[in-house]
């Protein structure tokens, strides 16, 4: 009898489908509860592709009372009162967050729909989009006597999109999205929990009325591990991953463990030592059996990208930056693009140094080749088609001999890049070159 394969569960961020599936779960479940236990409204910042989606998805469950759904994990074993709340689950990552006018149809929609679930009076007549959820909670919690959840994913979607926007576009949608987000907190009796997710730190947007209000967990040391996966995990989890990595590759266990640590390992959120791996780049690698640059091919915003090449950062010194914790947790401007770095996962923690500093550096071969891959053919001006391309000129030009061609393909690529890419000193110093 064959024997049964594991199902990595690669873009499945839903609790029930994972659990029913039969995917392989790495059990998270004593964090989740700790979570939960630390307050009555959360936040939690980590980069796209983390599994913050999935972590919200188990909340859900866990406050649906589907206690079915957790045999076998470290929550099942635990002597608890399941209960069943009302709950209201926002996925703003599926507005395209383009202008404030959509995303104000997208949360009437969402509005409206709970209405109907809930068998509550249509108000689509209420301009305030702000009024009419805050009227929802209040209408649920009495129609059931019981407090509401409340799961708010990708909060931020709307503002990295608006990123290159008009400051009067970016005001807009700010306005759209405070008149939202204040609500939990304004009816905090009716609410049991609430827990906010997203990749920028929201203490640094005004979109939540008293920020105080949320605990931000995001460098948490006791949930460092939240998300992600652990070399532990790693070790617990994946022998057969492991195993057919090793076989493609043609190489030992211990030399496949090493690969994969190399490539997609050393994420670290918090001054906790604890690293974990890109989980979704890790699922992808057990499944294709290859170490591909999977988070990146997944998707980043043309916004973001767009962004960077117009802001003023020094890509050379990416590996020894030091900061404070409040310049990590900035909110991101064209005069320091180390927050966007930082809360996207371009950069994580690589040690903290005295008088509270943080050295920065990027965190593992995969986002090393990111930063060449896709954002090096946006400052030399080459589409991201013609780059490949680029790049195997430039090795069939050294593997040739042809070193004084090589050397001129360099300058011309070169010459595309702005000054503001290597920061200010060396601008300088190409000015001060060329007044000579």
């Amino acid at each position: 009898m064959e024997r049964r394969k594991v199902k990595y569960p690669v873009g499945e961020h839903n609790f029930r489908d994972l659990r029913e599936g039969g995917f392989l779960y790495v059990d998270k479940t004593q964090l989740v509860y700790e979570l939960i236990e630390l307050g009555k409204f959360i936040f939690l910042s980590r980069p796209r592709r983390f599994g913050k989606s999935l972590l919200l998805s188990t909340i859900e469950s866990y406050f649906s009372g589907e206690k079915e759904l957790f045999a076998g994990t470290w929550l099942s074993s635990q002597d608890l009162q399941w209960q069943e709340f009302p709950i209201l689950h926002f996925d703003m990552s599926q507005s395209s967050g383009r202008n404030s006018d959509v995303m104000a149809l997208f949360l009437n929609k969402c509005l409206a729909d709970y209405e109907q679930e809930y068998g509550l009076e249509d108000n689509s007549g209420l301009k305030d989009v702000g009024a009419r959820f805050s009227f929802l909670i209040k209408g649920i919690a009495q129609k059931t006597g019981k407090k509401v959840v409340i799961l708010i994913d990708e909060y931020d979607n709307g503002i990295l999109e608006t990123l290159d926007a008009p400051k009067k576009e970016q005001d807009a949608m700010s306005a759209v999205l405070r008149a939202f987000y204040k609500q939990p907190k304004a009816m905090t009796r009716y609410v049991r929990f609430c827990m906010v997710t997203g990749v920028a730190r929201f203490g640094s947007y005004t979109l939540f009325s008293g920020p105080n209000n949320y605990l931000d967990v995001s460098m948490n040391p006791d949930l460092a591990t939240i998300c992600g996966i652990t070399q532990q995990e790693l070790l617990d989890n994946f022998e057969e991953g492991i195993q057919k990595i090793a076989t493609e590759r043609n190489e030992s266990r211990e030399d496949a463990i090493e690969d994969l640590r190399q490539k997609y390992d050393s994420y670290r959120f918090t001054r906790s030592q604890a690293k974990v791996y890109n989980p979704y780049s890790l699922l992808n690698a057990f499944v294709e059996g290859a170490l591909d640059n999977y988070w990146i091919k997944s998707g980043t915003s043309k916004v973001f990208v767009e962004y960077l090449t117009r802001s003023e950062f020094d890509l050379l010194e990416l590996e020894k930056i030091k900061v404070t914790r409040e310049r990590m947790e900035g909110k991101y401007s064209k005069t320091d693009t180390i927050p966007l770095l930082f809360q996207t996962g371009y950069l994580t923690i690589k040690e903290v140094e005295d008088f509270d500093l943080f050295r920065l550096g990027i965190p593992n071969g995969e986002v090393r080749n990111a930063l060449v891959n896709q954002l090096m053919p946006t400052f030399m001006g080459i589409s991201e088609e013609r780059f490949p391309e680029m790049l195997s000129r430039l090795q069939r030009l050294l593997k040739s001999g042809d070193v004084d061609g090589w050397i001129k393909e360099i300058q011309s690529l070169l010459s595309h890049i702005p000054n503001q890419l290597f920061g200010p000193t060396q601008s300088h110093a190409d000015d001060e070159k060329k007044k000579n």
